[in-house]
């Protein structure tokens, strides 16, 4: 019987380079290629960044430079609260209902204008209440139109929605880019990149950030367009002049993985923008955090393991009342717990020496999938596993597979699947074996025992009689108080 694991930890969120040994798991769905821009070479080299593997053994380098992370902060950005505030209200609106942070979403024309920025700043310093960022109103500059004055007045706009940073002490402003058709040849991309230079150059100058989002008409709408945007970024500008706002509603829209999505992004996300999304009712969209389907507590993870420290803004309806904002901690807060060992904003992370973060228990979604598990509902098992595998970066991921890989062979002997029951339990039992006796409270030595003896009577039975594999003796993964 080997010894427990170590805790697992947080770190840093990176790109990693393929194993030329390794090759992705079996339970992994890649997302389908992508629909923008022309198949050239630069589609074919990006897909290498989208092949994931497990973990063996530590990454270089993978115990430093994680002293940045903080605990998770909610904001809130002005359209939250759109159509029934006003946007230079909503700084105090937010402070009555203790947010600290607001994102101003710019709505019309006049809202551009210095006078009216003025007003939006003196209800901010009012409400105490501080503004990271600006999000820019994507129609009113018109970048990619053929009409060479509208160009020109779309950039002096921009630089109006720059000044309206520096105003109200903002340091990132958000651009969605054009849509996937303006940059969907070599030519459209070409300019795509030449106009986020001239963006990224013109922010910088004023000491702010351009942050473009992955939105689902955009024109980095998919992992892949992330990973080519990423190979241009030296023409682009730095690391201070141009980053990525991540959504993970407009990732789901778009049918891209949110997990890959952030890591294509590495240490360029600026800004957080969240709301949920419901998969099966696609017109219902922008649902505040929880009235949908996606896995927060995997979310939250990988957004404080990939280096962003800022608020993360609540896009959902929150109405002027408590019961949006309330609602939505009732959810986030237990996960953002779950992802530090203190209470949020407690204290900053990085004031502390012990630079490794220890879990006590399993994640959210981990737990969840357990309990599906023991419902004998093992695909549904699969999916809620599965973003916690793809949310985590330590070596504790490879028993989140074994354990999801587990669930899937069950799946495939109830479907009388002998070849896919032996190859996903044969795989499921090995990895888990190696948390033996017990992780993170799980009782790992049973279900490794377990789990076996079925797949040895499954062996033993061969496929022409796998349908009389004795369905009660499937385990259940049980908790030990050791």
């Amino acid at each position: 019987m080997t010894n427990p694991p170590e805790p697992s930890r947080i770190v840093q969120f990176r790109q990693r380079r393929p194993r030329p040994r390794g090759s992705a798991p079996h339970s992994v769905r890649h997302e389908k290629p992508a629909t923008i821009g022309p198949t050239n070479e630069r589609d074919v080299v990006a897909d290498l960044l989208l092949e994931i593997s497990s973990i063996e053994d530590p990454w270089s380098g993978e115990q430093e430079g994680v002293h940045h992370l903080r605990a998770v902060r909610l904001g809130a950005s002005s359209g939250a609260f759109y159509p029934h505030t006003p946007t230079e209200q909503t700084p105090l609106v937010a402070a009555r209902l203790g947010i600290s942070a607001v994102e101003i979403m710019l709505q019309t024309l006049g809202e551009y204008d210095p006078a009216f920025i003025r007003q939006v700043a003196e209800n901010a310093a009012a409400a105490g209440v501080q503004i990271p960022s600006v999000h820019s109103l994507t129609r009113l500059h018109p970048f990619f139109d053929p009409y060479p004055r509208r160009v020109e007045e779309a950039h002096a706009l921009f630089r109006r929605a720059i000044d309206a940073c520096v105003k109200l002490g903002a340091k990132v402003l958000v651009w969605h880019g054009p849509n996937r058709t303006q940059a969907g040849t070599d030519e459209g991309w070409e300019r795509f990149i030449s106009v986020s230079h001239v963006l990224a150059e013109t922010c910088g100058a004023a000491g702010i950030t351009l942050g473009i989002e992955n939105v689902s008409y955009g024109p980095l709408a998919r992992v892949r367009d992330i990973a080519n945007f990423v190979r241009r970024l030296k023409d682009i500008g730095s690391q201070r002049q141009v980053g990525f706002v991540f959504d993970p509603f407009q990732a789901a829209e778009a049918g891209a993985n949110p997990f890959l999505m952030l890591a294509a992004m590495g240490n360029r996300v600026v800004n957080v923008h969240i709301s949920d999304y419901r998969e099966h009712d696609r017109a219902a969209r922008h649902l505040l955090p929880g009235d949908g389907n996606l896995p927060w507590s995997a979310l939250l993870r990988s957004i404080a393991g990939s280096g962003y420290g800022g608020a993360i803004m609540i896009e959902g309806p929150l109405g002027t009342d408590r019961t949006g904002i309330a609602r939505v901690r009732q959810t986030l807060d237990p996960l953002i717990r779950s992802v530090f060992p203190f209470d949020p904003d407690a204290y900053r992370y990085d004031e502390v020496d012990d630079h490794a973060v220890t879990m006590i228990g399993p994640p959210a979604g981990v737990l969840k999938g357990i309990a599906l598990f023991n419902e004998r509902a093992f695909y549904e098992q699969h999916e809620e596993i599965e973003a916690e595998w793809h949310a985590e970066r330590g070596p504790i991921r490879r028993l989140y597979q074994g354990l999801l890989q587990i669930g899937i062979g069950f799946h495939h002997a109830l479907n009388d699947n002998y070849q896919g029951a032996v190859a996903l339990l044969t795989d499921g039992i090995a990895k888990t074996a190696d948390f033996q006796p017990y992780a993170l409270g799980i009782d790992t030595g049973k279900l490794v025992s377990e789990a076996k003896a079925c797949l040895d009577r499954i062996v033993a039975l061969g496929p022409e009689r796998i349908a009389d594999f004795d369905h009660a003796t499937i385990p259940t993964i049980t908790f030990t108080k050791v």
